[in-house]
């Protein structure tokens, strides 16, 4: 049986089972397995947890670039913990073009200070560093289509977006857009897909508006999650991005509301088809549960 409670074992599933153990690639190609870490994220490290894993991505890529589609502080109380901030100031300074977008003022107002304060960044040698940064004032839903539609990010160009959505604000058919964009046999553009599943039962008793729900969930029938549990919600979700989005590696991590809690707020979803990235996403996950982030942001805003 599988469980939320990291104090409970098994936790979510045999630590020595297959990442994937009932995906079948059409290539032919033996897909990796690695093990998960039995360990929690807090909801005050995942900005820390996502700033390693690009750091390791940028190690292996060289290059890339960055889509935030929801950019702005999820805690303006909290912005050392501002995901799109640590990213932007993350070693070794490799990606290229970032893309952040925010449909709210305040957090489009601070995203524009941002971009200002990395007008002048250097390496750690102090040599100028040639990136773009775009910021968008707006629905990622919308702007998306301006974002693949730039030119800077070209077919070979690594790509990585964050979707730290808002529930339902993250529709499905961006998703598609977004996984559809490199065509083969370029890697498609990693995804990683927050998952509200905290409340989400909650929000689902709310629903006004059966368009809200279709745009979310796509053609498939929003209701059959309802009698579903959180983490076999998140199964449903990964099984989505394999079979219908096409990705090669689909894995949930959960994070949990704080550390004297055993509440599952959030599945991070990953999905990559890049053969390095599980191993760097594990790898990232263990250290990130194992340090305590030193650096501060907020101090850029005083």
């Amino acid at each position: 049986m599988r469980r939320d409670n990291p104090n409970d074992k098994p936790f979510p599933a045999s630590l020595t089972a297959p990442l994937f153990p009932d995906f079948k690639p059409g290539s032919g190609r033996k897909i990796r397995t690695y093990k998960r870490i039995n360990q929690p994220i807090w909801t005050e490290n995942k900005a820390h947890f996502i700033r390693e894993y690009l750091n390791y991505f940028v190690q292996v890529t060289k290059h890339g670039a960055y889509i935030d589609g929801f950019a702005g502080p999820q805690s303006f109380d909290h912005l050392d913990a501002w995901t799109a901030a640590l990213v932007l100031r993350g070693e070794p300074k490799w990606l290229r073009h970032f893309f952040l977008c925010e449909l709210h003022k305040r957090g489009y107002k601070l995203l524009r200070q941002l971009k200002d304060s990395e007008f002048d960044s250097r390496d750690k040698k102090g040599k100028k560093i040639k990136r773009t940064i775009e910021v968008f004032y707006g629905d990622f839903n919308t702007k998306v289509d301006e974002v693949l539609a730039s030119g800077l990010i070209t077919q070979k160009e690594a790509t990585f977006c964050l979707l730290d959505q808002r529930t339902f604000e993250c529709h499905w058919a961006t998703l598609q857009k977004l996984a559809s964009y490199k065509k083969t046999p370029q890697n498609k553009i990693e995804l990683l897909y927050f998952l509200g599943v905290g409340w989400l039962h909650r929000a689902f008793s709310g629903i006004r508006k059966e368009q809200t729900m279709l745009a979310w969930w796509g053609r498939q029938d929003w209701r059959e999650l309802i009698a579903m549990g959180a983490y076999k919600i998140a199964e449903r979700v990964s099984q989505r991005f394999q079979i219908e989005l096409g990705y090669r590696y689909v894995a949930q991590y959960p994070i949990f509301d704080s550390k004297a809690s055993n509440k599952v707020m959030y599945y991070m979803i990953h999905a990559s088809d890049h053969d390095e990235a599980p191993a760097l996403m594990v790898r990232a996950h263990y250290k990130a549960v194992r340090s305590k982030p030193k650096a501060k942001q907020s101090a850029l805003f005083d």
